[in-house]
């Protein structure tokens, strides 16, 4: 039985002001490669859907390793290696809608409001540079599943605010986190933790690991046997956290000793 390790993905394994020049960094992808070799599997647990994540991954530059599994939507759905759907769970199509108009006239701006569905972002903004949002001028062009809604906020209050709203209005059908000034919007009962739970009885896993940088990875951290989060985050991250590291691949090193 193999042992686990999910990994969030932005902030975590993959920083922007890096992204001209790999993904991920050569040495937490040799980390990742050796925990790979040595029969552990290693997936990415993000708050992106499948081909807002895979969109970059498979460009140039991509990765030099490949996932094991996807936990993707903050754990709405889940696929495998092959990217093969093992896992879903849905929200209604009026419920979807609904809060696109709840929630947008909160956003950044309209590229930054964004329906999670199928695999994809949906978006009413026109004239965009990001290659895996498909733009539509309905609602009525969105194919469902639908998994739920993100959105980027012009600070962490608006953006717990409209978790809040978002909490109040659906309670019991779906569920926001907050991610720093940012909401992820997904079916109530799932989240990364949740996703790493239904990862490791499908795999048969015998231990599992968890890291991430911010307050949507906290039910990750919860979940995992071993829990890790870096020395600079949020010291409310450090609570849920059995190890601090610095870098990833030094919490792969440390769950592979284990």
């Amino acid at each position: 039985m193999p042992k686990l390790f999910a990994s969030d993905f932005d902030g975590t394994l993959h920083f922007w002001e890096t992204d001209d020049q790999y993904l991920v960094s050569p040495t937490d992808t040799q980390a990742i490669l050796d925990f790979q070799s040595a029969g552990g599997l290693f997936g990415v647990c993000t708050g992106r859907p499948l081909l807002g994540l895979t969109s970059q991954t498979d460009a140039a530059p991509g990765l030099d390793f490949s996932f094991d599994f996807y936990i993707a939507t903050t754990g709405a759905a889940i696929f495998d290696r092959n990217r093969q759907l093992i896992w879903n769970k849905t929200i209604p199509r009026e419920v979807a809608e609904e809060l696109y108009h709840l929630c947008s006239p909160m956003a950044k701006g309209p590229d930054y409001a964004l329906v999670c569905a199928t695999e994809n972002y949906w978006t009413f903004a026109k004239d965009i540079e990001w290659p895996f949002l498909q733009t539509i001028s309905s609602f009525d062009e969105v194919k469902g599943p639908f998994y739920g809604y993100a959105m980027e906020n012009e600070s962490i209050e608006i953006a717990q605010e409209a978790a809040d709203r978002v909490n109040e209005r659906f309670a019991g059908i779906v569920q926001a986190y907050v991610n720093l000034a940012s909401i992820d919007v997904v079916p109530a009962g799932c989240s990364k933790g949740t996703g790493l739970l239904k990862a490791a009885e499908y795999y048969g896993a015998t231990l599992t690991a968890g890291i991430g940088d911010s307050f949507n990875d906290i039910e990750l951290l919860d979940a995992a046997d071993v829990a890790y989060t870096f020395n600079s985050a949020d010291p409310e991250m450090h609570a849920h956290a059995d190890v601090l590291v610095d870098h990833a691949a030094e919490a792969i090193s440390d769950f592979m000793r284990r």
